[in-house]
């Protein structure tokens, strides 16, 4: 928890392979300082910037004395990030940066991705950017160049791994069994066309 960990992450895969639902449950279970935010909701660097120190601040402070932070630019972040990180008293703790729909962040401003995936080194504070995408890192990457993440690859759910997931889920006026032998025939007539879990859910 104490050392410096890689400085950003890439994690990508298809649309329900589990990355969010992964990563959120090991922060939460590890107890790991972290911050999770979607970059579809927060859709420019003004919010995206404010939404994160409002976090930080949100977790070192009583939830009535939060208020909304305001940040104008990547230095203005760098330098109260500094400040909500000192006021957490983490103790060198690594501090998580999840941004989920991370694709999200080539439509900023062009500085945005570089700096995040430096963060660490502009911050000198130990912090690792968790980028979460459904695009390999190759059409990610800046032309300008940056910092190379660490990349992780989740692959999509094997037909075995659909069929353990969906048969969890069964109603209760149905035998677990009956349910089993349903999914198995939905999934041998739309595995082929269809392999994301919600999509399938809804079926």
């Amino acid at each position: 928890r104490q050392q410096f960990s890689f400085p950003s992450i890439f994690i990508y895969g298809h649309t329900s392979s589990g990355k969010t639902y992964v990563m959120q449950n090991l922060l939460n279970t590890l107890q790991l300082p972290h911050v999770f935010v979607n970059c579809v909701e927060y859709f420019t660097s003004r919010l995206l910037l404010e939404e994160i120190l409002t976090q930080l601040q949100s977790s070192s402070s009583e939830p009535e004395q939060t208020s909304r932070v305001r940040c104008d630019s990547f230095n203005d972040f760098v330098r109260l990030f500094k400040q909500a990180v000192e006021s957490r008293k983490l103790q060198d703790q690594t501090l998580y940066i999840v941004l989920d729909r991370a694709e999200q962040l080539r439509e900023m401003e062009a500085n945005i991705l570089p700096a995040f995936l430096r963060l660490q080194e502009l911050t000198d504070r130990n912090v690792t950017v968790v980028l979460l995408s459904e695009i390999v890192w190759e059409l990610f990457r800046p032309s300008t160049g940056c910092f190379e993440p660490f990349t992780l690859y989740f692959p999509d759910y094997s037909i075995g791994h659909l069929q353990k997931i969906l048969s969890q889920n069964h109603p209760p006026e149905y035998s677990a069994d009956f349910y089993s032998a349903y999914i198995n025939i939905l999934l041998g007539v739309f595995y082929m066309v269809c392999r994301d879990l919600k999509e399938l859910q809804h079926l």
